[in-house]
């Protein structure tokens, strides 16, 4: 199961996706933290595998013009050995098992419809395992799935409730670092921040009782 996010961890990946080329200054900014915390948390979110960073390519852009879907139906027994198969081929850029009327989907993109032509039959076709296939031309892709944002809190109503805790992280030195209240919006913090605490008056004393005379 995976770690809840916090609520800095969040904001940082939701800058990135929007630029993955921004540097650490630039987050630091847009974020109002301090630029150790988002090398820390950068750092922290790539060991653990929650995000990555790639180039993604335009095909249409690019000349590979014919993008299609394939609905494959399999001897379920073959799935690991069709799956490696799967993803083996540059012309598939996307593969999924699922329920339903198909057992495997898979988006194809190749440059010309003769090319298409070649991948059903000659490269799809003679896979063991592959009982029947039905293919779906793409002539517009409405909305990538490279499209998704993670939401921040407030954004979904699948987010898991926040508790009172805020989220600190420790600085190399082992002494607690910034508080996830303190992450903004992309403003200046100009004012005094939240979370830091007031002066503490003590009580005045009683008065010394006078001296009768």
């Amino acid at each position: 199961m995976a770690r809840p996010l916090t609520r800095i961890d969040r904001t940082i990946i939701r800058l990135l996706q929007r630029d993955a080329r921004s540097s650490y200054a630039e987050l630091s900014r847009l974020a109002n933290i301090p630029e150790s915390t988002v090398r820390r948390r950068l750092d922290r979110l790539q060991e653990e595998g929650l995000i990555d960073f790639a180039v993604i390519a335009d095909p249409t852009k690019l000349g590979y013009e014919f993008q299609a879907m394939v609905g494959l139906k399999i001897e379920l027994r073959r799935l690991d050995a069709i799956a490696g198969a799967l993803r083996a081929m540059p012309e598939v850029t996307y593969a999924v098992f699922l329920t339903g009327n198909f057992d495997v989907m898979i988006q194809i993109v190749v440059p010309s419809q003769g090319d298409l032509v070649d991948f059903l039959a000659k490269r799809l076709a003679p896979i063991d395992g592959i009982r029947s296939t039905e293919t779906f031309m793409m002539p517009w892709v409405i909305k990538p799935i490279t499209s998704w944002a993670l939401p921040l809190p407030g954004e979904s109503d699948a987010e898991p409730e926040m508790g009172a805790e805020t989220d600190m992280d420790s600085g190399p030195d082992g002494r607690a670092g910034e508080a996830d209240d303190d992450v903004g919006d992309g403003t200046p913090d100009t004012g005094r921040r939240r979370g830091s605490a007031r002066p503490i008056r003590r009580p005045p004393g009683r008065a010394r009782p006078r001296n009768r005379g």
